[in-house]
Protein backbone atom coordinates (compact mmCIF):
# COMPACT_ATOMS: atom_id res chain seq x y z
CA UNK A 1 0.00 0.00 0.00
CA UNK A 2 1.10 3.46 -0.99
CA UNK A 3 2.70 5.22 2.18
CA UNK A 4 2.74 9.14 2.65
CA UNK A 5 5.64 10.55 1.50
CA UNK A 6 6.51 12.04 5.04
CA UNK A 7 10.27 13.10 3.99
CA UNK A 8 9.39 14.36 0.78
CA UNK A 9 6.29 16.81 2.81
CA UNK A 10 8.77 17.43 5.50
CA UNK A 11 10.87 20.07 2.66
CA UNK A 12 8.04 22.32 1.73
CA UNK A 13 7.82 25.74 3.47
CA UNK A 14 5.39 26.21 5.99
CA UNK A 15 3.32 29.40 6.22
CA UNK A 16 1.96 30.99 9.67
CA UNK A 17 -0.46 33.83 10.22
CA UNK A 18 0.31 35.71 12.66
CA UNK A 19 3.51 34.74 12.99
CA UNK A 20 5.43 31.56 13.19
CA UNK A 21 4.81 30.82 16.77
CA UNK A 22 7.30 28.76 19.68
CA UNK A 23 4.80 25.83 19.66
CA UNK A 24 1.11 25.23 18.39
CA UNK A 25 -0.79 25.18 21.38
CA UNK A 26 -4.57 26.12 22.30
CA UNK A 27 -8.50 25.71 23.25
CA UNK A 28 -9.09 23.99 19.92
CA UNK A 29 -7.39 22.99 16.33
CA UNK A 30 -9.12 22.53 13.36
CA UNK A 31 -7.84 20.65 10.59
CA UNK A 32 -9.15 22.38 6.90
CA UNK A 33 -10.94 25.15 7.84
CA UNK A 34 -11.58 25.95 4.48
CA UNK A 35 -13.49 29.29 4.70
CA UNK A 36 -12.98 29.67 8.10
CA UNK A 37 -16.69 29.96 8.89
CA UNK A 38 -16.45 27.66 12.12
CA UNK A 39 -13.38 28.46 13.11
CA UNK A 40 -13.97 32.24 13.37
CA UNK A 41 -17.40 31.53 15.26
CA UNK A 42 -15.53 29.86 17.96
CA UNK A 43 -12.73 32.39 18.25
CA UNK A 44 -15.86 35.06 18.32
CA UNK A 45 -17.30 33.37 21.04
CA UNK A 46 -14.29 32.49 23.49
CA UNK A 47 -11.80 35.86 22.73
CA UNK A 48 -10.17 34.35 25.82
CA UNK A 49 -9.34 31.06 24.27
CA UNK A 50 -6.67 30.86 21.41
CA UNK A 51 -7.68 28.61 18.42
CA UNK A 52 -5.37 27.62 15.70
CA UNK A 53 -5.85 26.01 12.46
CA UNK A 54 -4.08 24.18 9.90
CA UNK A 55 -5.16 24.66 6.11
CA UNK A 56 -3.12 22.57 3.10
CA UNK A 57 -4.77 25.26 0.64
CA UNK A 58 -2.45 28.08 -0.03
CA UNK A 59 -5.17 30.13 -1.90
CA UNK A 60 -7.88 29.00 1.12
CA UNK A 61 -5.05 30.53 3.69
CA UNK A 62 -4.91 33.37 2.25
CA UNK A 63 -8.63 34.08 2.22
CA UNK A 64 -8.88 33.38 5.54
CA UNK A 65 -6.77 36.01 7.02
CA UNK A 66 -8.38 39.35 5.40
CA UNK A 67 -11.80 37.63 7.07
CA UNK A 68 -9.97 37.70 10.36
CA UNK A 69 -8.44 40.61 10.58
CA UNK A 70 -11.56 42.26 9.30
CA UNK A 71 -13.44 40.79 12.58
CA UNK A 72 -10.53 42.02 14.69
CA UNK A 73 -10.01 38.67 16.01
CA UNK A 74 -6.11 38.13 17.30
CA UNK A 75 -6.76 34.63 19.32
CA UNK A 76 -6.05 32.68 15.97
CA UNK A 77 -3.17 30.99 14.83
CA UNK A 78 -3.51 29.74 11.20
CA UNK A 79 -0.56 27.41 9.38
CA UNK A 80 -0.38 26.43 5.95
CA UNK A 81 1.11 23.07 5.24
CA UNK A 82 0.05 19.30 5.55
CA UNK A 83 -1.50 18.45 9.43
CA UNK A 84 0.75 15.23 9.50
CA UNK A 85 3.98 16.99 9.22
CA UNK A 86 2.45 20.46 11.18
CA UNK A 87 0.89 18.05 14.00
CA UNK A 88 4.44 15.63 14.15
CA UNK A 89 6.67 18.46 14.27
CA UNK A 90 5.41 21.81 15.82
CA UNK A 91 2.52 20.42 18.27
CA UNK A 92 3.45 18.99 21.86
CA UNK A 93 1.39 16.45 23.11
CA UNK A 94 -1.96 17.33 25.43
CA UNK A 95 -1.52 20.87 23.59
CA UNK A 96 -5.34 21.28 22.61
CA UNK A 97 -8.86 20.69 24.51
CA UNK A 98 -10.55 19.57 21.51
CA UNK A 99 -9.62 19.04 17.38
CA UNK A 100 -11.95 19.14 14.87
CA UNK A 101 -11.97 17.28 11.29
CA UNK A 102 -14.66 18.54 9.29
CA UNK A 103 -15.89 17.68 6.08
CA UNK A 104 -12.27 16.27 4.70
CA UNK A 105 -11.74 15.24 1.17
CA UNK A 106 -13.78 11.73 1.46
CA UNK A 107 -11.91 10.27 -1.52
CA UNK A 108 -14.50 7.93 -2.47
CA UNK A 109 -13.03 5.69 -5.08
CA UNK A 110 -11.19 2.14 -4.05
CA UNK A 111 -8.21 3.45 -5.44
CA UNK A 112 -7.68 6.70 -3.56
CA UNK A 113 -8.54 5.35 0.31
CA UNK A 114 -4.67 5.61 1.07
CA UNK A 115 -5.26 9.48 0.36
CA UNK A 116 -7.85 10.12 3.17
CA UNK A 117 -7.04 11.80 5.89
CA UNK A 118 -8.47 9.98 8.94
CA UNK A 119 -5.92 7.10 9.05
CA UNK A 120 -5.19 4.96 12.13
CA UNK A 121 -2.16 6.59 11.87
CA UNK A 122 -3.37 10.57 11.72
CA UNK A 123 -5.57 9.89 14.04
CA UNK A 124 -3.15 8.26 16.99
CA UNK A 125 -1.43 11.43 15.63
CA UNK A 126 -4.09 13.63 16.71
CA UNK A 127 -5.16 11.58 19.83
CA UNK A 128 -1.10 12.46 21.11
CA UNK A 129 -2.02 16.32 21.13
CA UNK A 130 -5.57 16.23 22.84
CA UNK A 131 -5.46 16.81 26.56
CA UNK A 132 -6.98 13.37 28.64
CA UNK A 133 -10.81 14.55 28.81
CA UNK A 134 -10.51 16.66 25.48
CA UNK A 135 -12.58 15.81 22.21
CA UNK A 136 -12.16 14.79 18.98
CA UNK A 137 -14.78 15.97 16.61
CA UNK A 138 -15.26 14.72 12.98
CA UNK A 139 -17.88 15.62 10.11
CA UNK A 140 -18.74 14.22 6.82
CA UNK A 141 -21.44 13.91 4.49
CA UNK A 142 -20.22 10.82 2.92
CA UNK A 143 -21.71 7.97 4.83
CA UNK A 144 -19.09 5.40 3.45
CA UNK A 145 -16.22 7.44 5.01
CA UNK A 146 -18.18 8.28 7.79
CA UNK A 147 -18.29 4.34 8.42
CA UNK A 148 -14.77 4.03 7.52
CA UNK A 149 -13.60 6.90 9.91
CA UNK A 150 -15.61 5.22 12.57
CA UNK A 151 -14.32 2.13 12.12
CA UNK A 152 -10.44 3.54 12.59
CA UNK A 153 -11.29 5.70 15.91
CA UNK A 154 -12.11 2.74 17.26
CA UNK A 155 -8.72 1.26 16.98
CA UNK A 156 -7.23 4.15 18.69
CA UNK A 157 -7.16 2.71 22.46
CA UNK A 158 -6.93 6.04 24.02
CA UNK A 159 -9.74 7.25 22.23
CA UNK A 160 -14.13 6.15 23.71
CA UNK A 161 -16.81 7.11 21.92
CA UNK A 162 -18.98 9.56 24.55
CA UNK A 163 -22.25 9.51 22.50
CA UNK A 164 -23.73 6.85 20.37
CA UNK A 165 -20.50 6.55 17.88
CA UNK A 166 -22.10 8.22 14.61
CA UNK A 167 -24.86 10.54 14.36
CA UNK A 168 -26.55 13.14 12.45
CA UNK A 169 -27.93 15.64 14.62
CA UNK A 170 -25.71 18.79 16.08
CA UNK A 171 -27.89 19.24 19.38
CA UNK A 172 -24.94 17.26 20.81
CA UNK A 173 -22.15 19.24 19.80
CA UNK A 174 -21.44 22.08 21.89
CA UNK A 175 -20.40 25.51 20.84
CA UNK A 176 -21.34 24.07 17.05
CA UNK A 177 -21.91 26.60 14.07
CA UNK A 178 -23.02 24.38 10.53
CA UNK A 179 -20.58 26.42 7.89
CA UNK A 180 -22.26 27.93 5.42
CA UNK A 181 -21.84 25.01 2.92
CA UNK A 182 -23.07 22.82 5.71
CA UNK A 183 -26.11 24.54 6.42
CA UNK A 184 -26.80 24.58 2.54
CA UNK A 185 -26.57 20.69 2.36
CA UNK A 186 -28.93 20.57 5.39
CA UNK A 187 -31.18 22.25 3.71
CA UNK A 188 -30.99 20.67 0.62
CA UNK A 189 -31.53 17.66 3.14
CA UNK A 190 -28.61 15.98 2.96
CA UNK A 191 -27.55 13.89 5.71
CA UNK A 192 -24.40 14.43 7.81
CA UNK A 193 -22.53 12.40 10.08
CA UNK A 194 -21.01 13.25 13.21
CA UNK A 195 -18.16 11.89 15.83
CA UNK A 196 -17.00 12.65 18.90
CA UNK A 197 -14.89 10.77 20.74
CA UNK A 198 -13.11 11.10 24.32
CA UNK A 199 -9.37 11.50 24.96
CA UNK A 200 -8.99 9.01 27.89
Amino acid sequence: MRTFPYKYELTKELSFYPEHPVDISGYSLEIGPGRGDFLLSLAEKHPDKKFAAVELGKRRYSKMIPRIEQKGLTNILLVRGNARVVINELCKEAAFERVYVLFPDPWPKNRHVPNRLLSIEFLNQLTRVIKPGGHFFAATDYYPYAIWTTSNLCKVNSLRKDHSGLFTGIDALDDYTPSHFEQRWRDEGRSIYYMRYEKL
